[in-house]
């Protein structure tokens, strides 16, 4: 600090005390001596925050959020650091002052809501007393009467102690190392605190007079101020009997005087009246000026009256951005003089609009990445999670499926001979290398079988009113492995969700048995599908263009059937997770985290059926009945073919990555 150096490096010779930028050079008669401004705290407590509305409402709006916010400490004394949990919070003292009781007198919160209320009225900022243990060590904290407590200015270390004013008459001069001094920067005077009450001040006073005019006006019967004139003579009895008459109050309120007079009496109005003042107009611009003052829309305190949702949202979101987050980084950043080791910063992660805004924000990076303009691992890192140690999450992947096209940590490697296309490093597949699609020819004009002919029996009754099939038995940890599909282990491993080996096998090997539980269902309903086409009421209405798709693929049907085959699946994968994780969740809350997840299964099926329908309609361009018959066939094998090579991995691997992730 310039004021500490006692050397002068400037052109000039001799050495000086002070530099010229030291505060205490604005004024050197103040050092060694309590420093005392103007400011009334007491009177702006009394006519503004116990008069005003608004006044009180800001302040508690203010103090009220900062005090219900747990704190927290971050590790490596950084603002960005990782959070302390456990036994390693709970060493330091810090977590049981600020957030149960920090002193005998008062719990945290009652501290934490007087210490803002403070800083947003006393321009000499809040003193905040530490109070230690025997051991030295921090055992609580209590806040100093502003009005009596003054800074003791020093040319050297800025400051050299604190004088309190006790209310008997005594004077104590505290340590500087035995007070936390937090105020609000002042773009003049370092010993003074910044309060939004002093801009505010004119409009506070003239809504106090505003307020003291109506109620006199009310007191006064309703009447405002006037002369009484009496023509002609009278005496001093008769004014101070009319004086009496035509003083109005709350008693009097509604009585009429009736005098008599020789040459009458005339009322004048010396007052003005409440519109001529524009009582309502100024009212409001006064308000609006204190809000803004404080920087708390009208919204939060309670009123959103003339506000859209995305107005009144829109606010909540300016005073969290603009108001709170700047306050409790003045906080944070002054606590933390209080922790050598640690960060003291405010957990808010539970405040609504700042949850809607990261979601949007982790949204944003989503986008990306799935344009392969970040890596997983970046992503991952944008939105707080931590990294994962895996080539293809540092990898740049091109949709739509997936290809790594560069690497952000090294060079990709050249393709080895016999690799799978699609790995790290490797270019994806050549057309001809792409396997056969069922019901359509090859390249050497082969049409392959769709269906397996032991598959052809049933109906779609049937399959409605079977009994529910169970969930399959799970398989060893290797068999399982090697039924996933490459494209799910790579999923998994992909976007780095497994923090541990035992959570990567169980998720793998749920991830399969989802897998195969939604294959046999599209499986059936292909099969039951193209029974419907090869009927031979089917093969007349679709030669006659009156066929009703509705009679082939009945999508409330389906969607039951997909309701009773995958939710067992999905229930269990809950369960498994809340075992391994020794999470509990509400029972309604699971409930509606499943209808989410089958409601998305069943987005396949309405998929399927505009697919299917589409299909019929391209048909009825094909001249012949054969022929219009044959080209419907070959459209729906390549429908579920195509759904059972893309959609069903990438959906059952989805789905079971949300549901492990919901109770981890």
């Amino acid at each position: 600090m310039a004021w500490n150096s006692f050397q002068n490096k400037g052109l000039n010779q001799g050495p000086k005390s002070i530099g010229p930028g030291a505060p205490v050079n604005l004024n050197p008669g103040l050092v060694g001596k309590p420093y005392h401004d103007m400011w009334d705290i007491e009177r702006a407590y009394r006519e503004g925050f116990q008069k005003v509305t608004w006044v009180q409402r800001c302040v508690d709006a203010i103090a009220g959020n900062q005090a219900r916010l747990s704190i927290i400490l971050r590790k490596d004394n950084s603002r960005d650091g990782q959070i302390l949990t456990g036994r390693r919070a709970l060493r330091s003292p810090l977590i049981d002052i600020f957030n149960t009781k920090s002193n005998e007198a008062e719990n945290a919160f009652i501290f934490r809501y007087r210490l803002t209320s403070q800083l947003l009225m006393s321009s000499r900022g809040a003193f905040v007393e530490k109070i230690k243990g025997r051991d030295g060590r921090l055992i609580g904290l209590s806040l100093l009467p502003p009005q009596f407590t003054a800074p003791i200015p020093d040319e050297k270390t800025f400051v050299s102690g604190y004088e309190v004013n006790m209310p008997n008459g005594n004077k104590i001069i505290m340590k500087k190392e035995d007070v936390l001094w937090i105020r609000r920067p002042h773009p003049l005077d370092p010993y003074l605190s910044l309060t939004p009450m002093e801009s505010a001040g004119v409009a506070i006073e003239i809504e106090n007079l505003a307020k003291v005019y109506n109620r006199n006006y009310l007191m006064n019967d309703g009447r405002p101020g006037g002369i009484l004139v009496v023509k002609g003579e009278i005496d001093d009895d008769d004014k101070d009997e009319l004086r009496n008459r035509f003083r109005g109050n709350i008693g009097r309120a509604g009585q009429t005087t009736v005098i008599s007079s020789d040459d009458g009496v005339d009322y004048v109005d010396t007052s003005a009246s409440p519109r001529d003042a524009a009582y309502v107009q100024m009212r409001q611009i006064q308000k609006e000026e204190i809000l803004a003052a404080f920087g708390v829309p009208e919204s939060v305190i309670g009123n959103a009256s003339g506000r859209t949702f995305a107005n009144a949202s829109e606010e909540h979101r300016v005073f969290w951005n603009e108001t709170m987050l700047p306050h409790l980084d003045l906080l944070a950043r002054s606590f933390d003089e209080l922790d050598d080791v640690n960060y003291v910063d405010f957990d808010t992660s539970s405040v609504p609009v700042l949850i809607l805004y990261k979601q949007e924000r982790s949204r944003y990076f989503m986008d990306e990445v799935q344009m392969g303009l970040i890596s997983t691992n970046e992503y991952r890192e944008a939105t707080s999670r931590k990294k994962v140690e895996s080539d293809l999450a540092d990898s740049l992947l091109m949709n739509p499926n997936l290809t790594p096209i560069a690497n952000t940590e090294k060079k990709m490697e050249a393709q080895p001979q016999g690799a799978m296309p699609g790995m790290p490093g490797m270019p994806p597949g050549a057309p001809g290398e792409q396997p056969p699609i069922p019901g359509m020819p090859d390249a050497q004009g082969n049409v392959p079988s769709p269906l397996d002919p032991n598959t052809m029996a049933g109906s779609l009754a049937a399959d409605a009113a079977a009994p529910q099939m169970p969930a399959p038995p799970m398989p060893p940890a290797d068999m399982q492995n090697a039924a996933m599909g490459p494209q799910q282990q790579l999923s998994a491993e992909m976007f780095g969700l497994i923090e541990t080996k035992e959570d990567s096998v169980s998720l793998q090997r749920w991830s399969a048995i989802l897998n195969r539980a939604f294959e046999r269902v599209i499986e059936r309903q292909q099969r039951v599908t193209m029974e419907k086409i090869g009927g031979v009421r089917a093969k007349r209405a679709i030669s006659g263009g009156s066929l009703s798709i509705d009679s082939i693929f009945n999508s409330d049907i389906w969607d039951k059937q997909m309701d009773e085959d995958i939710r067992p699946v999905l229930s269990s994968i809950l369960h498994d997770g809340m075992t391994i994780s020794e999470k509990s969740l509400n029972k309604l809350d699971v409930i509606s985290y499943l209808n989410l997840q089958i409601d998305r299964f069943k987005q396949i099926n309405q998929s399927t059926y505009s697919s299917l329908n589409s299909a019929y309609a391209a048909s009825l361009n094909v001249k012949g009945e054969d022929d219009r018959h044959l080209h419907l066939r070959a459209s729906c094998v390549a429908i579920f073919s195509n759904i059972l090579a893309k959609s069903v991995g990438d959906i059952a691997g989805t789905e079971a990555r949300r549901a492990w992730e919901f109770v981890n």
